[in-house]
């Protein structure tokens, strides 16, 4: 009996694989959304756009603070090794773009702030997949084994409790690209949090530059604790 056409014939966890590795073969862009279970309803949302090949992105993270002093959004550009972020919200922030080393200033957190890492992300997280199961024709469910994550810290596979097998549900479209993942840390006991990453807009063209000069800061116009203050609010 032969298979309907929308369900493949090949392994599943090399089918995510793959379609995790077709993400970031073009432009896209990706909407992460993290809801924590007991908060006031207001989810940390990033949404980015990405352009692999020539290392840039363009992104915008509405973080749930609702405390006067306490920036409420940022915009984040990185172009090749570079990064400039702009601060909104509540208080003074500066208007212009400060300049900023994320990868220095947040080490691996970094990640969901430099869009060119986001597709490799992705294919850390999916390496991990155990047991995967077909739903419909494109949706599979599963666990990810978080010990065998490439980047876990000897620290933080400490922390994680005996079972580490955490709930995801992942879908593909027609082109076999990841579209959906949706990692369930509230069903698992790691912590009470809904991670969801949506892929869209596959080879768009972006028109992603870095600020005007005339609107980048210098550095003694720049309240450091800014930065300070993004160090801790930064996802992870």
């Amino acid at each position: 009996m032969s298979l309907p056409a929308a369900v493949p014939t090949k392994d599943l966890k090399t089918w995510l694989l793959e379609g995790a590795e077709k993400v970031g073969q073009d432009t896209f862009a990706v909407r992460f959304t993290m809801r924590r279970e007991g908060t006031d309803g207001y989810p940390l949302r990033l949404e980015m756009k990405v352009d692999p090949a020539r290392r840039r992105s363009d992104m915008a993270v509405h973080f749930p603070v609702r405390q006067p002093g306490q920036f409420q959004w940022i915009e984040v550009k990185t172009v090749d090794e570079r990064g400039w972020i702009r601060f909104f919200g509540f208080g003074e922030p500066p208007k212009g773009w400060v300049p900023a080393d994320l990868r220095k200033m947040l080490g691996e957190d970094s990640s969901l702030l430099t869009g060119t890492q986001l597709a490799t992300d992705l294919r850390e997280l999916v390496e991990t997949v155990v047991e995967p199961r077909l739903i419909t024709g494109r949706t599979v469910r599963g666990t990810l084994d978080l010990r065998q994550h490439s980047r876990l810290t000897a620290e933080a596979r400490r922390s994680l409790p005996a079972n580490a097998d955490v709930p995801f549900t992942a879908t593909l479209d027609p082109q076999d690209r990841i579209t959906n993942l949706t990692i369930h840390f509230n069903q698992a006991g790691v912590d009470g949090s809904e991670w969801q990453l949506l892929y869209s807009s596959f080879g768009n063209r972006l028109p992603i530059e870095a600020p005007p000069v005339a609107e980048v800061l210098k550095p003694d116009d720049i309240d450091p604790r800014l930065l300070s203050n993004l160090k801790n609010a930064a996802p992870h």
